[in-house]
């Protein structure tokens, strides 16, 4: 009987947890192990985060579902990975601690067969001077929570606009040079445009996209090609059809450095300095691995073994410019090269 431990109930963690218990027979073990109570759908989030949708709407508790499927769960956070076990432990184990209930601040070895870290990134505010949400009139759709808070400053926004002549401006986009999900505020931009225009006061709110990205349409994945009515176009056109359309500007190659009151600044990729004013802003923050410890079995630090920020996978980690990157320096199995019985989901396997 092997034991499966997936750290993580996101996207990656919940999938893997469902796949592995549909396929494996009863004599394995899965088990979660999250400091969340509740998944929740992250897509949703950029409608939670115009009102269209509540909290609510885009989550479940775990714990009834992974009883009702034969899977095991237990909400903690890891602490630190022991590949190899301690002096006490001969299996290896992730240290974990209690976050809820009489379980909260105890420890206790979690030990495993096979591991999947499904933790994800952190959301990385702290690499932006400022950005913490719901400070300095910028916001995030990143958690459900966010979202919400968001829902409500933008709404709180179209209600002085309804009241005043006075016009405003929203800024939205990434909130660093390495921001990473640019997709989720593309979304959110459009959705913005959509809700000022229901509540009739688009006319009254400039709307501006500011990202790291070299070009519209970017995505952090070189563009795509699209079909549109029948005539496949670069997707940097179709969003500058879209963005021209509705009315919305927008500020490329620019990293974010700081962010006060209602000011965002940036540096753009001429080296130039720059600032630009808002009353309403969604900025998606850097991500950046957990900052996990591990060890070996006689409690020497290995992080390096694991972790380069993000977990260490069957990559090629060499730095070099873009253009002499290939498919193969991919991961393909997500596996660590130290650790065979350790596996990571998901594509952010690249050092900070």
């Amino acid at each position: 009987m092997a034991k499966i431990v997936v750290l993580g109930a996101g996207i990656a963690g919940h999938t893997a947890a469902a796949h592995l218990r549909r396929k494996l027979s009863k004599d394995h073990e899965v088990l979660v192990v999250s400091p969340n109570r509740n998944y929740q759908w992250v897509p949703s989030n950029i409608w939670v985060g115009i009102g269209r949708m509540q909290p609510k709407d885009v989550i479940f508790p775990l714990e009834p579902l992974y009883k009702r499927k034969g899977i095991g769960y237990k909400q903690a956070k890891a602490i630190s990975f022991h590949p190899e076990g301690d002096i006490t432990e001969s299996k290896p184990y992730i240290l974990v601690e209690g976050v809820f209930g009489d379980k909260l601040g105890k420890q206790e070895k979690v030990t495993y067969d096979y591991l999947i870290n499904a933790t994800g990134p952190k959301l990385a505010f702290d690499m932006t001077e400022g950005l913490q949400p719901g400070t300095n009139k910028v916001y995030s759709v990143c958690t459900y929570d966010h979202a919400e808070h968001a829902s409500e400053a933008l709404h709180k926004l179209i209600d002085q606009l309804k009241k005043s002549d006075k016009k405003s401006k929203i800024l939205i986009g990434t909130g660093h040079a390495k921001a990473t999900c640019q997709g989720a505020a593309f979304e959110y931009i459009l959705n913005v445009e959509k809700e000022l225009q229901k509540f009739g006061v688009r006319d009254k709110a400039e709307i501006i996209w500011i990202s790291n990205e070299y070009e519209l349409g970017d995505f952090g994945m070189d563009g795509m090609l699209m079909e549109y009515n029948g005539f496949n176009m670069k997707s940097k056109d179709m969003v500058e059809m879209i963005f021209e359309d509705r009315g919305i500007k927008w500020i490329l190659g620019a990293g974010v450095t700081k962010v006060e009151d209602g000011v965002v600044h940036y540096e753009n990729l001429e080296g130039e300095y720059k600032t630009e004013t808002f009353d309403f802003g969604m900025l998606i923050p850097a991500f950046s691995g957990h900052g996990f410890q591990a060890y070996d079995k006689d409690g020497q630090n290995i992080t390096e073994k694991l972790f380069r920020g993000f977990m260490v996978v069957d990559a090629d980690y060499t730095p070099k410019p873009y253009e002499e990157w290939t498919v193969q320096d991919w991961p393909e199995t997500y596996q660590n090269p130290s650790y065979k019985n350790i596996f990571a989901p998901g594509i952010a396997f690249a050092p900070p």
